[in-house]
């Protein structure tokens, strides 16, 4: 199966936002439909202290990434042990994505001082 293409830097600039808005949203209710009653008893703290944004739930979402810009997480990009706050996880995941999924800046430069020493 061959790769898929990678965005511009103005097509990944384009849907940032939309990133940004649908990611959280998935890890808002993964976090807030997966979350534990508090029984108002410490002692059941130190059995589950898990991160408040797990990677599990990070994984879940590459369906709405390759939706979005037709790529998917790669697992090896979720930080291990998760997140402190879904902003975090967020950001993290759009500079993975941003790194990985789009293509570096051309310099427009570069091939006009070719060509004028080509010509000359």
């Amino acid at each position: 199966m061959p790769k898929p293409k990678l965005l511009t830097p103005a097509e990944f600039q384009s849907r940032r936002a939309e990133l940004r808005k649908r990611l959280s949203e998935a890890l808002e209710k993964e976090r807030t439909d997966g979350a534990l009653p508090d029984s108002g008893d410490v002692s059941d703290t130190d059995l589950w202290e898990l991160p408040p944004i797990d990677s599990k739930s990070v994984v879940k979402l590459s369906p709405i990434v390759k939706e979005l810009i037709g790529h998917r997480l790669d697992p090896q990009w979720i930080r291990k042990g998760g997140y402190s706050t879904v902003a975090e996880a967020v950001e993290d995941m759009l500079l993975h994505l941003e790194t990985h999924c789009v293509a570096p800046a051309t310099s427009s430069s570069a091939p006009k001082a070719q060509s004028i020493a080509l010509a000359s």
